[in-house]
Parts: C-alpha cells; sequence; structure tokens
C-alpha cells in the first residue's frame, strides 16, 4: 500500500513579481510530490503590476495584505495554512522537481529538525550576480543561517516560537534560526533544497537599494544589530568615510588612518566571502571584481544605517512632542 504523504503548506510573500511569479509557480506544480497533497498560499502585499493575474492561472490561494513587512505576510500565509508541514520559498525563486519530497522526508525523520537551502545563480549570469554569489554549487554548505527563500518547518514548530518578528524589515529569516536554535531545535542548511533566485540585482542601482533596505533596522533595531559583524564592518566604514570626507571639506588633508579602514573594510569582507564561499577565485579580475562589490554593498548598508538612524531620532523628537 501506498503511504500518503503528509498536507504541505507552500507559502509565497509577493509584492509587483510580474516578472518571475510564473516561473516559481510553474516550477512548484512540476513537482514530483502529489499535487493533492500540497497547496501554495501567495501572500500579496498589494502589488500594482500583474502578479495576482498571473498568480491566477494556477491552482493556488491568494490573499492580499498591503502595508505589512514581509515577515508579517508570511505569519499571514501560514495562519491560512492546512498542512501539517511549512514551506516558504520567495516569489523570485525555482525550485528542483524533487525538492519538496527530499524535504519533507528528512522532516519526517527529525521532527526536531528545521531545513533551509541556499540561493543558486540563473544560468548565464550577470557580471554583478556571478561575483557578488560566488559559489553556486548543490553539494557545498556555505550558508549558516536560514534563507526566507527556503525553508522547510512543521508547522507546530513555527508556531511554537511565535513565527516570525513582523516589527523588523529584513533580517526575519537569520532571527528565526537564531530563536528555533535557543529552543533546542536543529537547524540545518541542506544544498539540496537550493533554489534559482532569479530576482538577483544585475545591476549597480538595484543592487545598493537591497542593500539600503536590508540595513534599514540597524539603528532601531540595534541590540541585535551590535551582534551582526556585517553591522561592525559597515559601521568602520561608515565612519571612516565620512571622518575622511569630513578632513578633505574642512582641512583639505586626509589622515591615513582613516583612509586605512575605508579601504581595509570591504578587504575584510572580500576575503570573508572568497573563503565562505569555498571557491577559488584567484585571478586578479576575479579579485578585483569581488572587491567592487563589496564597496557597493558597504555603500549601501551605509546609507541604510544612515536612513535608520534618522528615523529613530525622527521617532523619539516626535515621541517627546507629543508627550509635551
Amino acid at each position: 500500500m501506498t503511504k500518503i504523504k503528509p498536507k504541505v503548506s507552500i507559502i509565497i510573500p509577493a509584492f509587483n513579481e510580474e516578472k518571475y511569479i510564473g516561473d516559481c509557480l510553474n516550477s512548484i506544480f512540476k513537482s514530483d510530490y502529489p499535487s493533492d497533497s500540497f497547496e501554495v498560499i501567495l501572500i500579496d502585499n498589494g502589488s500594482s503590476d500583474k502578479t495576482i493575474s498571473i498568480a491566477k492561472q494556477h491552482p493556488i490561494h491568494i490573499y492580499v495584505k498591503k502595508d505589512i513587512k514581509v515577515g508579517a505576510l508570511r505569519n499571514l500565509g501560514v495562519s491560512h495554512a492546512a498542512g501539517e508541514y511549512i514551506i516558504f520559498i520567495d516569489s523570485d525563486c525555482t525550485v528542483d522537481t524533487d525538492w519538496i519530497s527530499i524535504g519533507i522526508k528528512r522532516l519526517e525523520d527529525n521532527s526536531k529538525l528545521v531545513l533551509g537551502g541556499q540561493y543558486l545563480m540563473r544560468e548565464n549570469p550577470s557580471w554583478l550576480e556571478k561575483y557578488w554569489v560566488l559559489n553556486n554549487s548543490r553539494t557545498q554548505i556555505y550558508q549558516t543561517t536560514l534563507v526566507g527563500g527556503s525553508i522547510f518547518i512543521p508547522k507546530s514548530t513555527f508556531l511554537s516560537v511565535a513565527g516570525f518578528d513582523e516589527k523588523i524589515n529584513s533580517g526575519e529569516d537569520s532571527d528565526l534560526t537564531y530563536r528555533l536554535r535557543s529552543d533546542g531545535y536543529n537547524v540545518e542548511i541542506d544544498p539540496a533544497l537550493s533554489v534559482v533566485h532569479l530576482g538577483y540585482p544585475s545591476e549597480v542601482i538595484p543592487f545598493i537599494r537591497r542593500q539600503i533596505w536590508h540595513s534599514s533596522d540597524y539603528a532601531t533595531n540595534f541590540k541585535n544589530s551590535i551582534r551582526d559583524k556585517v553591522f561592525i564592518l559597515t559601521s568602520l566604514f561608515l565612519i571612516s568615510i565620512l571622518v575622511t570626507l569630513i578632513q578633505l571639506t574642512i582641512f583639505k588633508t586626509v589622515n591615513i588612518y582613516f583612509l586605512t579602514i575605508a579601504l581595509l573594510s570591504p578587504t575584510l569582507l572580500t576575503y570573508k566571502r572568497v573563503l565562505r564561499s569555498k571557491t577559488k577565485y584567484t585571478r586578479p579580475f576575479d579579485l578585483i571584481s569581488i572587491y567592487l562589490i563589496d564597496i557597493l554593498y558597504l555603500t549601501g548598508r551605509s546609507l541604510g544605517t544612515l536612513i535608520s538612524l534618522k528615523n529613530l531620532l525622527f521617532a523619539k523628537s516626535t515621541h517627546k512632542v507629543n508627550k509635551k
């Protein structure tokens, strides 16, 4: 007798993803997992493009909730989920046919297990994608925390830790990882569950904008930010750049120490990324390309930090005025 597969709910948050949502859903419905054993729930954040009309071409559940953060979108999806297991995927990702089967089989064998995959590049990636992602291996593990584009978790486990933090703009997947591990769950990255991320920025401005968004909670969520090595590196880079610019503007000179910190910060990031990616980039062109992208990365993160600080100061001043 064929064993009945457990019910699975696949949650997809979306906002203006008409370019990729069709590819995402098509790949899911090509799965070798029985179609009557999984449901797809799309939570739309108020798209103004054709995201919903494209999504309606597939047998899925669609809910719309405007102006909430991505963690809240995912939590809302779970509130409508009928599945014993929850899978999260981003609307700009595609999966292999055995993606669901591999993850669910592993979860069935271990009730304390939560699984995540990694992001892979599309075929023929742009220069920026290639030197940002670095590793496109389906066998090596280079990610240490969950990424929102590929998470497999029992619904009961997800509810036991109260789901995603709905107050933060980004990093809700890493935050979930830390809370799960602190509660005794085994969070494991399985490269077999990797997804192709079609939405990697291939141009400089969108890349910087994404980093601004990712760092928009740095000041407002300082208690968690201070434990983040990237935040510390971003702070060093930002302070050294600001001091250097002030010195140039006022004193027409440059302090070599601050200039060295500004140049060294992306170097440290490049070293860390190349080492973690387990790739062998040794050509000067490769290393220079990675370094330049890391400068863009820290620039975006620095701008996001300044915006976050401005928002924090504005909120505090508004609070004081209201108290008066």
